[in-house]
């Protein structure tokens, strides 16, 4: 009972927009004195602040961000979108085939979904609605598909993140994404394709020279991305170090190109702090409230439930996908992924089912609940950078959504798609 009145105190706090982090202190907090007393609260608090965050491997988050900002404030970007703009924006839906594989390329750089989609959505609405897209189009293509394939390409921060939290090995979860997310790719530009054959959506044809000359930005960290991923696959180095080598790259790409001075390299460092700590907290309060949520017993009678139902595996996933598929209505991606995985993750190994393979299925759901509403946070950050109402952008993202649920329901069908890479590191 005490569990239940505490996810409904929870939903409470974040509807009158408390943030996330201080929801989950606060809320685990008053329900381990409540059930445990005063003490027992204090010797949790003492402790679980740092035993929450000393994983060497969390170490790999603000470097990827990092990394990302450097390489965000050179300007690549803007290069990358520019020179597949040019080499194949004249044929038919070249803009929007452009915009997805610029989001994928830009994704490698980023490993956020959030940051994927801000920066792709001042840079590439207003490409694609010169080459005769429509706004609601451009933008639900956006809102949708830059993001999760910002998180399904490495580096990916909630791939880390669950890595580090299940146990599961980080290297093999980040190498599991490559594949679904080139999957997701080719659905998407095989509809986008599809939908601009009617409107002739094209630009004017840029000349031999011209699309050579948009290489040299780009092939810098072209190179860099191909080393962070070959070491990866290889196993040359950890996430940690190949983290580090991506950051320092980063920085000596953006010097080495004079777009970074040492305003641009400060508002970085200022940036991935902020980043990594609001992570961290999340982290943090996810941790206090499991924590909790362990005392209650809560896990494992749902558990022991569900297993005891006498229901097949795939019926108990598909409720699963249900519930975060709900889930992602009201809260963000970190959140909802930390919240769930000290209950689902020991179930889903119950079950049967692969950790890598789960955790490329779970970012997928939970990609899908930033473009749905009341929350929805790529929507709004859509909207914002494109000044679209939030209304067209997530009629724009439907189609989208639905290119995801294909795609979810490839991975359950042929799992090999995820775990091929990983078989073979």
């Amino acid at each position: 009972m005490i569990a239940l009145f505490a996810v409904i105190l929870l939903l409470v706090f974040l509807a009158i927009g408390v943030p996330i982090g201080f929801v989950l202190i606060l809320v685990g907090s008053l329900g381990l004195w409540i059930i445990n007393g005063y003490d027992s609260l204090m010797a949790v608090l003492t402790s679980i602040g740092y035993r929450s965050v000393s994983n060497f491997t969390f170490t790999t988050i603000p470097l990827f961000i990092l990394m990302a900002h450097f390489l965000s404030k050179s300007g690549i970007a803007d290069n990358l979108f520019g020179s597949m703009l040019k080499w194949i924006g004249h044929l038919p839906g070249g803009a929007g085939v452009a915009t997805v594989f610029s989001s994928a390329g830009f994704g490698a750089l980023s490993g956020s979904s959030l940051a994927a989609t801000s920066t792709m959505s001042q840079i590439a609405i207003p490409q694609m609605v010169k080459a005769k897209y429509s706004e609601q189009f451009s933008a639900g293509l956006i809102a949708s598909c830059t993001g999760t394939l910002a998180v399904l390409i490495p580096p990916s921060i909630p791939l880390i993140l669950y890595g580090i939290q299940t146990e599961t090995s980080v290297g093999q979860l980040l190498m599991a994404g490559i594949l679904p997310g080139i999957l997701l790719a080719i659905l998407v530009c095989a509809f986008v394709i599809a939908s601009s054959l009617k409107n002739n959506t094209m630009v004017d044809k840029a000349s031999w020279a011209e699309r050579l000359n948009s290489i040299k930005p780009v092939f810098p960290s072209a190179i860099l991305i191909t080393l962070v991923i070959s070491t990866l696959y290889l196993g040359i180095a950890t996430s940690t170090e190949i983290a580090a080598f991506g950051a320092f790259g980063a920085l000596a790409i953006g010097i080495a190109l004079k777009r970074l001075n040492k305003e641009k390299i400060y508002e970085s460092l200022v940036t991935t702090i902020k980043q990594t700590s609001m992570i961290f907290l999340i982290v943090i309060g996810a941790n206090i409230f499991a924590t909790f949520i362990a005392f209650t017993q809560s896990g494992v009678k749902v558990i022991n439930l569900i297993v005891g139902s006498g229901a097949s595996p795939y019926t108990i996933l598909f409720l699963i996908i249900l519930i975060y598929l709900v889930l992602g209505l009201f809260l963000d991606l970190i959140a909802s992924l930390l919240i769930t995985l000290p209950v689902v993750f020991p179930l889903i190994i119950q079950l049967g089912f692969d950790p890598i393979w789960f955790g490329i299925i779970l970012v997928l759901l939970l990609e899908i609940g930033l473009v749905t509403p009341p929350v929805g946070l790529n929507l709004f950050i859509t909207s914002e950078h494109a000044k679209i109402p939030v209304q067209k952008v997530f009629v724009g993202s439907i189609p989208f959504i639905g290119i995801l649920l294909l795609t979810i329901v490839i991975l359950i069908v042929f799992p090999e798609v995820v775990l091929y890479l990983p078989g073979k590191m």
